[in-house]
């Protein structure tokens, strides 16, 4: 019985969304990075450019489901493509709906507000470069309580903290 209960425990946890969540492995394992357990991975794509993003559960906000986390990265090959991989980022997030920037504290950040919908949104970009990689680490939340707000921006700043440089 015992036996059974701990093969039917491991299997749960292998079956679990949360259990793969922590680590991120892109473009077929050059980036590995961990992020919160609590984030549920919603989208991945392959190809020329990769993208996985991830729904950020917890506001008690009826929009809370808008919270979401995704990391883009494209190979290019020097410093050149890396700076028009991130230009042609922040020109497609100056054509949303009600686009109004915010205060960048590096070269490397985007920050900007936006509608989805009527919803709107925060959006904070941060650019890496690394191993011939161009990466986009972008966190939206709606703007709800900011008890939440902390906690997710912490989870977003603990991640790109983990990113390789």
């Amino acid at each position: 019985m015992k036996r059974l209960l701990r093969t039917f425990s491991l299997a749960f946890l292998l079956a679990s969304p949360f259990a793969t969540a922590a680590d991120v492995s892109m473009a077929g394992g050059a980036l590995h990075v961990s992020v919160p357990d609590t984030w549920v991975p919603i989208m991945q794509s392959e190809g020329e450019t990769e993208t996985q993003v991830f729904q950020v559960p917890g506001s008690n906000g009826a929009d809370a489901t808008l919270a979401r986390v995704s990391i883009t990265l494209q190979q290019v090959p020097n410093l050149n493509g890396f700076q028009q991989f991130s230009g042609n980022m922040r020109s497609r997030a100056s054509g949303l709906t009600e686009y109004a920037a915010g205060k960048a504290t590096s070269p490397t950040e985007n920050v900007y507000t936006a509608k989805e919908g009527k919803v709107k949104l925060d959006y904070f970009e941060r650019y890496f470069y690394s191993g011939g990689y161009a990466i986009q680490l972008r966190c939206i939340r709606p703007t709800s309580d900011a008890r939440w707000n902390a906690s997710f921006d912490k989870g977003c700043a603990d991640v790109a903290a983990r990113m390789p440089s």
